[in-house]
């Protein structure tokens, strides 16, 4: 399934000639295989941009980025971040 169109992005790559500006999107498409946004400039006429260089790249990052811990997970990290107190719960004294 794929996902929903943003109405609008903002371009975020430092090295892009358009960063910062916020864009409407019409449209998507892959150019030369990479992922690309068809985007309306600000002159009105149509444009694509590679959605890692806008926001909507970044959400696409940030969830990608995460991860889940099973419960054994969670306790080992617990274990390595609170340290057990003498004769407190977990210590086995």
């Amino acid at each position: 399934m794929r996902a929903s169109l943003p109405a609008e992005v903002t371009v975020t790559a430092a090295y892009h000639p358009l960063c910062g500006e916020r864009l409407a999107v019409e449209g998507r498409r892959k150019v030369g295989g990479v992922p690309c946004l068809i985007v309306r400039l600000r002159d009105g006429t149509p444009g694509t941009i590679e959605v890692q260089a806008t926001s909507a790249g970044q959400a696409a990052d940030e969830a990608a980025a995460g991860a889940l811990l099973s419960a054994g997970g969670v306790r080992r990290l617990r274990r390595l971040l609170v340290p057990s107190a003498a004769g407190g719960e977990g210590s086995g004294t």
